[in-house]
């Protein structure tokens, strides 16, 4: 599943100086070393991609901070979890797919359809991107820019995506990851 979305939601809440991205940095590098072989044998394993080169700054937030329920009326879905990324610039996040971690060990057999929500915190800047493999169009790679904030993808496991940040400046995006209602 690939759907285009755009939320209305005061997405200040998610940036500084409201919240304070420094008390988390980390890689999901060696999470996607490990998981996602599959995609390595066709693109390639990128073998300069390190600790240095794909850091986040990833907040959670809970559904005493942030309306899960009023999220999920928009987007059509049950939400399970609400995060923020902060992508410092020089940064990539590897090719991959979305494999749920928080939610398939939350809810082990629940076979609904899950989705992660992608959404800019904050309108483009320049060297911002986001690239994906488009199902609905034949698997064609498409590159996402020029956005404006609130605006974003939602889509299942089975969309390949990476994100990169070439810019000068923060990227800043919102994951909202649940089950899907439609």
């Amino acid at each position: 599943m690939l759907k285009d979305i755009k939320i209305d939601y005061d997405l200040s809440k998610f940036l500084e100086p409201k919240v304070d991205y420094s008390i988390h940095k980390g890689t999901c590098l060696s999470h996607q070393v490990h998981e996602l072989t599959d995609i390595h044998d066709e693109y390639g394993l990128g073998d300069t991609y390190d600790e240095n080169n794909t850091v986040i700054q990833q907040l959670w937030y809970t559904e005493d901070q942030i309306d899960f329920k009023e999220l999920g009326k928009q987007l059509n879905m049950e939400v399970v979890s609400v995060s923020s990324i902060l992508q410092p610039p020089g940064n990539v996040i590897a090719l991959h797919r979305d494999t749920f971690f928080k939610i398939k060990t939350k809810y082990p057999n629940d076979k609904r359809t899950k989705v992660r929500a992608n959404i800019y915190l904050e309108d483009w800047k320049v060297g911002h991107l986001i690239q994906y493999q488009d199902i609905n169009d034949n698997g064609i790679w498409k590159t996402s820019d020029n956005w404006k904030a609130g605006e974003g993808y939602l889509w299942s496991s089975d969309v390949l995506h990476l994100s990169a940040n070439a810019g000068m400046k923060p990227k800043f995006t919102l994951q909202i990851s649940g089950f899907y209602l439609g």
